[in-house]
């Protein structure tokens, strides 16, 4: 399978239908705190780590998972653990091919590896086949870099930062998948899921400076709806950090004014939540869950 570079491959590649999933896993904050630094929203303007508010962001986090099963969606939970405390952004240790095989995700720094394996024990108790990534594949971070495009059997797949290309040509070349590079050039937004969101078939939320010019135009002119977001709204609210449950109603951080604004324009219907505690280190509303099949 060629991996998908340009427009003219992408316009000419007979796409299948892929309904969004139905499932959602998500990982309980119990541990859940800023220990470390491993992008640059885990410090503040000082170079300090934030401090949490613990039942604040349990209140939050509980929040989104009633959100979830409010759209009757089915959300299993896995506990945290101790020594772990980005687990709970459950969308980067695994990426659901279909509903019987999941890819394990190879983490980019040391500090999360061991996350990996909870929710390999989770899926594999579920009977699903979980793949581990051969050796020539250096680092990949599941749903956090690599995203479905609404309805349709092609996958968007960031690399710069916490995602190689060696894992690019893994999905593509080994795996057979219809898979889109798109290359992140901002520390900022260090996930493909922090600097944009499919809504539907048709539209796509963004923000370009996140991308490489290549990039840039590939996703400008493919997509007939884009709706830009302003670089310091991305950065400070993570506003692409959204998820579309449907392809009608959409879950947004609190803040994301923009955002807000211009969903309503194109007639989505808009679901803020307040993830302020998460924004602390790096992640919102899609890091916190994992859709799967």
């Amino acid at each position: 399978m060629p991996i998908l570079k340009t427009l003219e491959e992408l316009k000419n590649y007979p796409f299948s239908p892929y309904e969004a999933p139905r499932k959602v896993l998500m990982a309980k904050p119990d541990y859940y705190k800023v220990a470390y630094k491993i992008n640059p929203h885990m410090v503040d303007g000082e170079g300090h780590f934030p401090k949490i508010d613990e039942k604040r962001a349990l209140f939050q986090w509980e929040k989104l998972k009633a959100k979830a099963e409010e759209f009757g969606l089915k959300v299993f939970v896995i506990p945290g653990q101790e020594n772990f405390p980005d687990m709970v952004f459950a969308a980067n240790q695994t990426l659901p091919i279909d509903s019987r095989h999941i890819i394990l995700s190879k983490m980019a720094h040391a500090e999360r590896s061991g996350e990996v394996q909870f929710f390999a024990d989770f899926f594999e108790n579920h009977g699903i086949e979980t793949k581990r990534l051969p050796d020539e594949v250096i680092h990949f971070e599941g749903t956090g870099d690599a995203i479905w495009h609404f309805g349709m059997d092609l996958l968007w797949c960031g690399h710069g930062f916490r995602t190689d290309f060696s894992a690019v040509d893994y999905l593509g070349e080994t795996l057979g998948l219809a898979v889109v590079p798109l290359e992140l050039v901002d520390e900022n937004f260090y996930h493909l899921d922090t600097c944009m969101c499919i809504l539907d078939s048709k539209t796509v939320a963004w923000t370009p400076k996140a991308f490489s010019e290549e990039s840039q135009q590939l996703i400008d002119s493919f997509f007939p709806v884009t709706i830009e977001i302003p670089y310091e709204e991305a950065r400070d609210t993570l506003a692409c950090n959204s998820w579309s449950i449907d392809g009608q109603n959409i879950l947004i951080p609190l803040g994301a004014k923009t955002l807000k604004e211009k969903l309503i324009n194109h007639k989505f219907i808009v679901h803020e939540l307040d993830t302020g505690e998460f924004l602390k280190a790096g992640g919102s509303v899609f890091c916190m869950k994992l859709a799967f099949f």
